[in-house]
Order: C-alpha cells, then structure tokens, then sequence
C-alpha cells in the first residue's frame, strides 16, 4: 500500500524522436504503384481508413477526470491549510 503524498511527483518526460529520411527509390515505387491502379481502374482512397478522434463524448470524460483531480488537489489545500493554521496557533499562544 502506497503512502499518501501532499505533493506529487512529476513524471519523466521521454523524448520520441523519429527521423524522417527522404528514399527518392520508394517514391519512385509509390508514384508507378498509383499511376498502375488507375491505369487498371482500381479505385482506392488517399490515406487509407481514416478514424477520427474527436467522438461525441470525449470531452465529458475529460472533464470528469479533471474533476476528479480538482478535487483532490481541494482536499490537499485544506489540509495545508489546516496544518498552516494549528502551527500558527501553537506558535502564537504557546
């Protein structure tokens, strides 16, 4: 069980980087492809299958996530400043 924290700890962050290389042998493959299936009538869409990402209801999931960290970092505040509040109150009538 883990211990709970008044503070939470970044994540790392990782770099993803790709390369993009330039391969003229593979566009001139590509190029002959396509001008072969419309010589032949194949019909296909640019792009393949498109999905897009943006559905109805995405972004009432977002916002109940958001609530939920909201609140905790609500409920963290208090204790800080309840915490704040007895120290402050031990140091002046003690």
């Amino acid at each position: 069980m883990a211990i709970p924290r008044f503070f939470k700890l970044p994540k790392h962050k990782k770099f993803n980087y790709q390369p993009l290389y330039y391969d003229p042998e593979k566009e001139e493959r590509a190029e002959r492809k396509r001008e072969i299936e419309i010589e032949l009538g194949v019909k296909r869409e640019e792009g393949g299958n498109y999905k897009p990402t943006i559905r109805r209801g995405s972004m009432r999931n977002y916002y109940r996530k958001n609530n939920k960290v909201r609140r905790q970092s609500n409920v963290r505040l208090v204790i800080i400043f309840v915490v704040l509040v007895l120290l402050a109150y031990l140091i002046l009538y003690a």
